[in-house]
């Protein structure tokens, strides 16, 4: 396979990454929410899910953010009353988000969700279906394949 032939999918991914980083795709979102949150914040919050504890090295991978990073928003989070945090077995520290937190996850998500279904209406049921199936692929195909040294 040439450059040529992943010069599309490149370049759409390169255009999904900016959109999906973009402050003003945040901004617009968080707006419509009613949030007061960083992007990074309800990323972080957003990664701890639903009521399940989470050590800050497991949300650090699902995050996909270094710990230093999560570290500081989940500061912050706790200061807005949205995580909890405990001690665990030895020096692990155990996360959790409160019922605020866990509230305003679910209105980001339900916003979210309720623009992706305006997004994909005019889209018929199989290309949604494929869309789903080939970007789940393509992800863990991504995060599978290690880069070449030569």
């Amino acid at each position: 396979m040439s450059n040529v032939e992943v010069e599309p999918v490149r370049l759409g991914l390169q255009r999904l990454q900016r959109l999906l980083s973009a402050r003003r795709a945040w901004a617009a979102l968080a707006a419509v929410a009613s949030i007061d949150l960083a992007q990074q914040e309800m990323h972080v919050l957003l990664a701890l899910g639903e009521g399940r504890e989470q050590s800050m090295a497991e949300l650090a991978r699902l995050a996909s953010m270094d710990a230093g990073a999560v570290s500081r928003q989940v500061h912050s989070l706790e200061k807005r009353g949205m995580v909890t945090r405990r001690g665990g077995p030895g020096r692990v520290v155990l996360l959790e988000t409160t019922p605020e937190g866990r509230a305003c996850a679910r209105r980001v998500r339900a916003f979210y969700d309720r623009h992706l279904v305006d997004v994909l209406a005019a889209w018929e049921p199989d290309e949604r279906d494929a869309l789903g199936h080939l970007l789940v692929r393509l992800v863990d195909d991504l995060e599978r394949t290690p880069y070449r040294t030569s």
